[in-house]
């Protein structure tokens, strides 16, 4: 995680002298993206569409997959904005469910182990709904190519057992 932290922002620094536009003002240039994410609120993988309503602030919708489950995820990140690689805070909710299959594991381990209590019949499906606080980074290139990483705190509804979790995505915007 720190290594993917570190070029980050080493790429920021590379790519902030070729243009002389910045965040603020690409983001209400470029409002909606779609992109792709791994790990995260969607699980494994999932395609995100996110929408910068104002310079520091974004709504994100998707939809992705555990493999063998659905996932669906929505969040909001409050940024501070930087020349190119800003830093911020989200909250969002999460569902991961099946209506069932006969894998006996399931990925990741957060759900296995914390969140499904170590139940290997998965015949009958499960349904988790979760919130989850969130601290990430985000780069913005000038053509609008964005790459995000983050740190998530997941909450199961109801029973409140706890694990963290992080991901990553990368958006275009148009």
């Amino acid at each position: 995680m720190k290594l993917v932290f570190l070029m980050v922002l080493v790429c920021s620094s590379s790519f902030a002298s070729k243009s002389s536009a910045n965040v603020e003002e690409l983001k209400m240039n470029k409002r909606f993206g779609l992109g792709l994410s791994a790990g995260g609120g969607l699980s494994i993988m999932g395609i995100e569409g996110d929408v910068n309503v104002s310079p520091e602030f974004s709504l994100t919708l998707g939809l992705g997959t555990g493999i063998d489950y659905n996932t669906f995820m929505a969040k909001g990140r409050f940024y501070l904005p930087g020349q190119w690689v800003s830093p911020y805070a989200g909250f969002g909710v999460a569902r991961w469910w099946t209506g069932g299959t006969k894998e006996t594991k399931m990925s990741p381990s957060v759900l296995a182990n914390k969140f499904l209590g170590g139940q290997t019949d998965f015949t009958k499906g499960f349904d988790v709904w979760m919130v989850y606080p969130a601290l990430g980074v985000q780069f913005m290139h000038s053509l609008g190519f964005s790459f995000y990483v983050e740190v998530e705190y997941l909450f199961r509804l109801v029973s409140f057992t706890s694990g963290t979790y992080a991901g990553l995505g990368a958006h275009w915007y148009l």
